[in-house]
């Protein structure tokens, strides 16, 4: 008897562990979870939803319907009572879609959800729409198998957020401009993993009354805005306007029109001391308040550099700290008129220490922090502490210096910022996805902005090490290990192609980018990549690897992620000829020097460099082409045309250098005269742009 106890007990836990293994990965993690045994067949599930059902209520449970028949193949039944469903939910309150000014506080309920999931069905208990609509993204990742065999695992959940507010801010100034259906395939993403903001960040990206010159076709219309905060709403998903109401308006202020409202000429920053900088405000503050319903506005006020410099350089007599308050203050005060929260970075603290105690009382400050270092985090956040302000902090994905994020940088970089937070009440958390570079694709940011908003949710970062692999199966589960091994492998080529790029960066942190296009034939470089020839060569064989992952991914993924999966190709496709360009001309110099220099003879050097079908010199044509076709397909199915020229034309320099190249060592064959001394490569061909 006691040997069979045994025998069950072993089968007990063994079966319990396999039960547990095969357990569904939930992002965010419920706040309290308790699995029972058994599951809930979706086949066999039924809803009833009453004809005076709010417009919140019905989008919710239109979402169920649509998950559960695409994981089951069949339509949900609809019952004729709400006493004959096994799907039962109640929701407490009333509208209340959006966050409120006043979701911090204690006790609020808002978002808060409860789920039971047993043999009578499934039970959905929530405050309002917004708790009824999380719990169905809930319901979207337990859902296990598919078709017949489609079911609900037996559970209970208790969940809420540990952070009220809890958004993204996506660029719309430095780089392209998102379409408008790529914008709301953004704002759906963003609604599974319980985000609640998006931060519209506007210079002179939306069309306003009076300022038809302004970026015209290469902006927004109010139509398109209105667009995207309705359809944000129904996600539960407030849209913030974001406007620099101070700096980094050169798009304005290099127009003759309105270049004297500049303190510089040309340059960045408006002038406060200019009574005509207070009239365009106030007629833009007019047009945005009315345009985004949103009780929150951000107004920027980051890096006003050229204020400090004019004034430092002995150009003017300027007080920049002054300037910086007189100007807030008036945004301030007009924003109050219209009931708005405002909200403005804080970097100038950096330079004037005890600006914080000058700023407005109603303001909220917000910390940025890119890097991942606590110090660098800290001597932002410290004075704001100082003065017991509540305050926002707002980590970034680190990708506008690459084609595509640095992952251990970002995943870091948000880490110490949310614990920062965390442990020092923040009131939110923004993940920022900045396109200053122009040329990466915004979706290969997409894991790295679910990874921010996660983490907010939870109030803890998942385990980095094995995020992008159980989030590849949350998002991509019928090519679920093709997309995880695409993303570490796509992440490595990036930690190698660092080892190698980076010292010019153009102010971005740590970017491989720039050198990415620098002549590989400079002495520089060509001392470069035989310093690190090894790393180039990982770069490559990992992007080469992600590659055959995300060929592989298109062939069972659904037709709905293949655009998305083909522009990681696109990118890996990028990171690998970043690193080839400066390998082949490596390989050219040396074939090259070798067979003419120390042997003194052609031995078929010239062959393998312009060979028509197969060489080196024809194989960086035929990529760069290849590349600039892709890459301009690719930009159209996620951007407007706007800018793309500015990309295109560094594959039109990049291919007339190989092909110079090309037509040189051709005219060298043919006009060669057997007396005349041969020299180096490099001297003979000057190979330049």
């Amino acid at each position: 008897m006691k040997s069979l106890l045994i025998v069950f007990c072993t089968c007990f836990w063994a079966f319990a562990g396999i039960f547990a293994q095969n357990r569904p990965i939930l992002y965010p993690e419920p706040t309290s979870i308790q699995y029972g045994q058994g599951e809930l067949l979706l086949q066999n599930l039924s809803l009833y939803v009453a004809p005076t059902a709010s417009k919140d209520l019905v989008f919710a449970l239109n979402e169920l319907k649509q998950t559960i028949r695409e994981r089951s193949g069949k339509s949900l039944k609809m019952a004729n009572a709400a006493n004959t469903a096994n799907i039962r939910f109640t929701v407490k309150t009333p509208g209340r879609e959006l966050p409120e000014t006043n979701e911090a506080q204690p006790g609020s309920t808002r978002e808060q959800y409860s789920l039971s999931v047993n043999a009578k069905g499934v039970e959905i208990n929530a405050q309002t729409s917004t708790g009824l609509y999380y719990a169905v993204q809930t319901i979207r990742q337990l859902i296990q198998g598919s078709g017949a065999k489609a079911a609900l695992p037996f559970v209970t959940i208790q969940d809420q957020p540990q952070l009220a507010f809890r958004g993204v801010m996506m660029d719309f100034a430095h780089g392209g401009l998102l379409t408008i259906e790529e914008i709301k395939k953004q704002i759906d993403f963003l609604a599974r993993w319980k985000t609640n903001q998006y931060y519209f960040y506007n210079e002179v990206s939306i069309e306003l009354d009076g300022y038809s010159t302004l970026n015209y076709k290469a902006s927004y219309t109010q139509d398109q805005i209105k667009s995207i905060i309705a359809y944000a709403r129904e996600r539960h998903i407030d849209v913030i306007p974001f406007v620099n109401f101070y700096g980094h308006l050169h798009e304005l202020i290099r127009n003759e029109k309105y270049a004297s409202l500049a303190i510089g000429r040309y340059g960045h920053e408006l002038d406060p001391r200019n009574a005509g900088v207070q009239t365009l405000l106030k007629n833009w503050i007019k047009q945005y308040t009315t345009l985004f319903k949103s009780p929150f506005i951000h107004v920027g006020f980051d890096e006003t550099w050229e204020t400090k410099r004019l004034n430092s350089t002995g150009e003017m007599s300027l007080n920049p700290e002054a300037l910086f308050i007189q100007q807030l203050t008036f945004v301030s005060d007009e924003l109050k008129q219209y009931g708005k929260t405002l909200m403005a970075w804080t970097d100038m603290n950096s330079f004037y220490p005890e600006i914080m105690k000058k700023f407005p009382a109603e303001v909220i400050p917000v910390i940025w922090q890119y890097s991942p270092d606590s110090a660098a985090t800290y001597h932002y956040l410290n004075p704001v502490l100082k003065e017991k302000k509540p305050f926002f902090i707002q980590p970034a994905v680190s990708g506008w210096g690459h084609i595509y994020p640095e992952a251990e940088y970002t995943y870091d970089n948000i880490d110490l910022c949310l614990r920062a937070g965390m442990r020092h009440q923040t009131l939110g958390f923004i993940t920022s996805v900045w396109t200053d570079s122009v040329e990466p694709f915004v979706r290969s940011s997409w894991m790295f902005m679910a990874y921010g908003c996660i983490s907010a949710w939870q109030g803890k970062s998942p385990d980095k090490k094995v995020f992008a692999r159980n989030y590849a199966s949350v998002m991509y589960p019928n090519a679920a290990k093709e997309m995880g091994d695409a993303f570490d492998n796509i992440a490595t080529s990036v930690e190698y192609l660092k080892k190698c790029l980076g010292k010019n960066t153009q102010s971005m942190p740590r970017g491989t980018l720039v050198e990415a296009w620098s002549n590989p034939f400079s002495a520089y470089y060509l001392a470069n990549t035989e310093a690190h020839a090894a790393e180039l060569r990982e770069v490559r064989k990992y992007s080469e690897e992600a590659q055959a992952n995300l060929i592989d991914a298109l062939k069972k993924a659904s037709k709905s992620d293949s655009t998305f999966i083909n522009s990681l190709l696109v990118s890996a496709r990028l990171i690998n000829y970043s690193a080839t360009r400066f390998i082949w001309a490596k390989a050219i110099v040396d074939r090259w020097n070798y067979a003419m220099l120390v042997k003194k003879k052609e031995d078929y050097v010239i062959y393998d460099l312009t060979y028509p079908c197969h060489s080196l010199l024809v194989d960086a044509m035929d990529e760069t082409g290849e590349l600039k076709q892709i890459y301009t397909q690719t930009w159209l199915s996620e951007y407007m045309p706007y800018r793309l020229n500015s990309i295109l034309g560094r594959f039109d320099v990049e291919y007339s250098l190989w092909r110079k190249l090309h037509l040189k060592v051709v005219d060298f064959q043919i006009q060669r005269k057997k007396e005349e001394p041969v020299q180096s490569f490099e001297a003979m061909f000057k190979p330049d742009f």
